[in-house]
């Protein structure tokens, strides 16, 4: 799982982002809006941690750009902001969740892991390279026609190394 955590009080970033690599995420970190829309264009994210008070371009400028050209990405806003209004506005800009700070690292790592499973369950799609093809429904794998027997772990090496390989 590769996450971006965006978020610019320093203190806080780096503790959520020691909590989640201890967890075996990989983890990258942006402290503001600009930096955190220039990671966005080159490398894709499972899951955005994202705060809206930040400097150069707010959180929500940034969700919104991020929308305009990527509906799959996760995003969990992490804000200090906590009137139901402010979720509402989220939500509908294209959060995925909510977490109003102070919080929990508990909370936030279950969220993250609810989050991450909804990903791989939602999707379900034929992907192929070459001769090799992996149906992510039935979890079955085959090359030119011949199904292949796979262990559990081999069928999720399989299929993340084809999503993200853009194997389709």
């Amino acid at each position: 799982m590769h996450l971006l955590v965006i978020e610019d009080e320093r203190a806080l970033c780096e503790t959520i982002v020691r909590s989640l690599r201890r967890l075996a995420y990989s983890v990258d970190l942006a402290y503001d809006g600009e930096q955190a829309l220039r990671l966005l264009e080159v490398k894709r994210y499972d899951l955005v941690l994202l705060d809206l008070n930040l400097p150069k371009l707010d959180g929500m400028t940034v969700l919104r750009t991020l929308r305009q050209t990527d509906r799959e990405t996760r995003v969990l806003i992490l804000s200090a902001r906590s009137e139901v209004e402010d979720k509402v506005q989220g939500l509908d800009a294209g959060a995925n969740d909510y977490l109003a700070k102070p919080f929990h690292l508990a909370e936030l790592e279950a969220r993250i892991r609810s989050l991450t499973l909804r990903q791989f369950t939602q999707q379900d799609m034929l992907l192929s390279c070459g001769g090799l093809s992996f149906d992510t429904r039935s979890r079955t794998a085959a090359v030119n026609g011949q199904t292949l027997t796979l262990t559990r772990k081999e069928t999720g090496i399989l299929e993340c190394l084809m999503v993200h390989q853009g194997g389709q």
